[in-house]
């Protein structure tokens, strides 16, 4: 006796739904929250398979070889290919997992063009697919023909946002952030990406903020948060969950380190509103009353933060003496795990944002120790990630995405040792998901600017040859190293602390 393999043994309503079933019976717990009917998890169906054919049985089997083709082309598997490549190397958990279940790549999708909503994701996602699998590898025809799905899903988005019955759905706002994605990674022009996050903050405004901590809609405004925030430092403007009522949302994550996390968005949140105040003023005649006001708003927030340090410092401890196989790194660094990584990166990420918007006001001599020493720890942490081979959540990855490059940029990049050190993490940590390195006489033609790039993520990676400083060996070797996609987040960096003649306290008479 064998048990049949199939699907999801959950109820009719969560298989519906395209949901997580715990499988409880008599009913299941999301059926029971929600209030609806529900006929409990499917059965097993078991088949006997003692019976033995009699051993003069005949088998017939027919072929017809002029219809059996001897190899099949990869077209007739592509979008499955590019999309099962693209699900490992790209979109491992998250919104964008949870849009793939929604939709049911792997079952018949006869019946999606039945739902507007779901036919539209499954079209973005493929796009996004496509196009990524083709840049891997390499094949133009492939990725143009992603690029021209991608733009069909962009007229079909734009139709989509105009049926007010479409705008507040699931379905639009994960398609709109599979768009995003494409942007990010593949980008199509120079503001593309930002145009996506405005959009999406615009749906998000439409729908108002989450109200319950669990479930799809939880999920997809955890992800979007961390995209809003980040984009809204990026354009030096408020970030939609800066405002008090969507501070008040419940966190998606309830455990200790998720409500660590959660609180450390928040303050994060804060410095986009610190951010687009300084700038007013920049391009204002400021007086030093305004600039005392927003001194005394950033130290303030300032102070929110560390008061997250002592329950930081608290958690990672309890996690080192409940640890019984630490690696040798984390003993060193005594940091605990992936979990403790993920939260030191992101305290760092924040109190860096905020000295740097400190310094660009009222400039003071210990910035820029303090500002290194936190990028220090985000490099030990991104090693320490790397070196125990572990997988974090989608939020940590995006959290140790937007870490590092903070850190390299106020570690002065390739300038200083702790740059180059942290560039030599990151080019091990990226371990062959994005394009392959060009080779040197590639990277010689390679233009490479000394403007910061106009965009946030105006190429995902980017391929840069490194040389010696000169009292060593002029050697050169290939970094794939994240190198533009943060240039644009001004938060004030400077490589010393000299005043800013046009801008600070100081210099106001």
């Amino acid at each position: 006796m064998v048990s049949r393999g199939g699907r999801s043994k959950g109820c009719a309503q969560c298989r519906r739904r395209r949901v997580k079933c715990d499988e409880k019976r008599p009913t299941c717990s999301q059926c029971v929250k929600r209030g609806i009917d529900c006929d409990g998890p499917k059965d097993l169906t078991w088949i006997n398979q003692s019976n033995v054919f009699p051993d003069n049985s005949t088998q017939i089997c027919v072929t017809n070889d002029s219809t059996c083709p001897s190899q099949l082309s990869f077209a007739a598997f592509e979008q499955d290919i590019c999309l099962a490549y693209t699900r490992k190397n790209l979109l491992r958990g998250g919104p964008v997992e949870l849009a793939c279940n929604m939709i049911d790549f792997y079952e018949g999708a006869a019946g999606l063009t039945a739902d507007p909503g779901l036919d539209l994701l499954r079209k973005s996602i493929l796009s996004l697919s496509v196009t990524f699998f083709g840049s891997q590898h390499r094949q133009d025809h492939i990725m143009v023909k992603g690029y021209r799905q991608y733009g069909q899903v962009l007229l079909q988005l734009n139709s989509h946002l105009s049926q007010p019955e479409q705008q507040r759905s699931d379905e639009t706002l994960l398609a709109a952030l599979s768009c995003m994605l494409l942007e990010i990674f593949l980008p199509t022009g120079p503001s593309n990406f930002l145009k996506h996050q405005r959009g999406i903050e615009a749906l998000m405004e439409l729908r108002g903020p989450p109200t319950e901590s669990t479930g799809t809609t939880a999920m997809i405004f955890r992800g979007l948060r961390t995209l809003s925030i980040i984009g809204a430092l990026a354009d030096s403007r408020p970030s939609l969950c800066a405002r008090k009522e969507w501070k008040q949302a419940p966190p998606a994550q309830t455990d200790e380190v998720g409500m660590l996390l959660h609180r450390m968005f928040d303050v994060m949140a804060d410095c986009t509103l610190l951010v687009s105040r300084r700038n007013a003023l920049r391009s204002s005649a400021a007086r030093s009353e305004e600039l005392g006001l927003l001194l005394s708003d950033v130290n303030s927030v300032l102070e929110d933060l560390e008061k997250i340090h002592p329950d930081l410092q608290d958690f990672n401890q309890r996690k080192l003496n409940e640890s019984k196989d630490l690696s040798k790194m984390a003993k060193a660094l005594k940091v605990a795990n992936h979990m403790s990584a993920t939260a030191y990166m992101l305290y760092n990420t924040v109190y860096i944002c905020i000295i740097q918007i400190r310094e660009s006001i009222s400039p003071s001599p210990d910035a820029v120790a303090l500002r290194n020493a936190a990028a220090i720890k985000i490099a030990q942490c991104l090693e320490l990630k790397e070196y125990e081979k572990r997988e974090g959540a989608p939020q940590s990855n995006t959290i140790s995405f937007v870490a590092t490059k903070v850190a390299w940029q106020a570690l002065g990049r390739f300038s200083s040792p702790e740059g180059r050190r942290l560039a030599r993490a990151v080019k091990s940590a990226v371990n062959g998901v994005f394009r392959q390195p060009y080779d040197y006489q590639q990277a010689q033609q390679r233009p490479i600017s000394s403007t910061p790039q106009k965009t946030f993520f105006a190429q995902y990676v980017a391929m840069i040859p490194i040389s010696c400083p000169s009292n060593s060996l002029n050697t050169a070797q290939m970094l794939q190293l994240w190198e533009h996609e943060l240039d644009v987040i001004d938060v004030g960096y400077k490589q010393t602390s000299a005043p800013d003649p046009e801008f600070s306290l100081r210099s106001k008479k």
